[in-house]
């Protein structure tokens, strides 16, 4: 049978310093990837609606740490004020439809991040921001933040549920990276949610460091909390208030009952992640456009994040990163610089097979 596996690639990239200090750094690293250079070569147009003062009144109000990364991606990039705030500001973070799910429990929260691989940037961000919180996170537009865990253990990752119609206000992944910044727990992270203007719809699913959960439900002028022992969260609002707002949600509402089942029986940290990120699980994503790119879960307590790229990154080991993200704080950066894992699963690869056949060898016999 033919092996009909792509491999992807995320780089990691490790930053600390001033706001403007770690936006230089970023977009050094930015600048060289293939991505980088492909936007560096491209000729860079400005929208209609921009107006620079509007832009950094805003930023000033919700994000004043972030205007100044901003302002250091632009010089490292030797691009304007104007180009950096269109292509890694609030504006141009808008997504696509993408599926992603999530449980919570037992002091474990997992995830599985959903998207079609062209539009995923690739990119893991370990940042120790002065005047904000340390975090790390799978980066969207430089800036902003699919999904990570801060140095207290919060842990937050977004769920879209519809992207238009868009309002006035802050994008997902700009929240996401806000409440990384600035929030210890989940109540001060429910309290940023709620008094700042979302321009979309979305789920917001949380755990902090004493195991309190809540998926956060959002949009324009709405937003509703759910919260329990145990929470399991897709792409679709479950609160009676917000629910009219669905669209198209028979995948989502498909994705939901294993994730409770799971979430009910308070899996530990690896048996969530094999649960998550098995190529065969009813919550991988690997039909259509979109499939599953990677799982992330913590333990918010040990400030530990373990990640993997594509399927089966579990059972091949390698493919596999375990952090310990209380050493990073202290200074000690990871050894790695990229990651790999394995697309389009629905086919078996043979090399994925020979390599799980391989790993069960070494495995010692259990004792009768």
């Amino acid at each position: 049978m033919a092996d009909t596996s792509k491999t992807l690639r995320v780089s990691l990239v490790q930053c600390r310093g001033t706001p403007y200090e770690v936006g230089r750094a970023q977009a050094d690293a930015f600048a060289a990837t293939r991505k980088g250079k492909a936007f560096l070569r491209k000729q860079l147009k400005l929208p209609w609606w921009l107006n620079i003062r509007t832009e950094e009144r805003a930023f000033r109000t919700y994000a004043p740490a972030l205007w100044e990364e901003i302002g250091g991606i632009a010089e490292g990039l030797n691009i304007s004020m104007e180009h950096a705030v269109t292509y890694f500001g609030n504006e141009g973070m808008r997504m696509p439809t993408g599926g992603c799910s999530a449980v919570m429990s037992g002091g474990v929260y997992g995830r599985n991040y959903d998207f079609w691989p062209r539009g995923y940037e690739g990119r893991l961000a370990l940042l120790q921001v002065r005047g904000s919180y340390a975090s790390i996170g799978g980066s969207h537009q430089l800036t902003g933040r699919l999904d990570g865990m801060n140095e207290h253990g919060l842990t937050i990752g977004l769920h879209l549920v519809k992207a238009r119609p868009r309002a006035p206000g802050l994008n997902s992944v700009l929240l996401v990276r806000r409440v990384l910044d600035s929030c210890a727990t989940t109540a001060e992270a429910i309290d940023l949610l709620r008094r700042t203007p979302h321009a979309m719809q979305y789920n917001y699913s949380i755990l902090d460091a004493d195991g309190v959960a809540a998926v956060v439900e959002a949009g324009a002028g709405a937003v509703a909390v759910r919260s329990g022992d145990w929470l399991a969260c897709t792409n679709h609002f479950q609160s009676p208030q917000l629910k009219r707002l669905n669209r198209r949600v028979a995948h989502s509402i498909g994705r939901l009952p294993p994730l409770e089942g799971w979430a009910a029986r308070r899996l530990g940290a690896e048996q969530t992640f094999q649960a998550l990120n098995f190529s065969a699980s009813p919550a991988f994503h690997n039909y259509g456009n979109a499939q599953t790119l990677h799982t992330i879960v913590t333990e918010p307590g040990k400030r530990r994040l373990l990640i993997g790229i594509g399927g089966d990154a579990a059972a091949l080991e390698e493919d596999m990163l375990d952090v310990d993200f209380n050493s990073w704080i202290t200074g000690e950066d990871l050894p790695v610089k990229q990651l790999k894992g394995q697309l389009n699963l629905g086919i078996p690869s043979q090399r994925i097979k020979a390599r799980l056949l391989r790993s069960k060898a070494r495995r010692p016999a259990r004792s009768p």
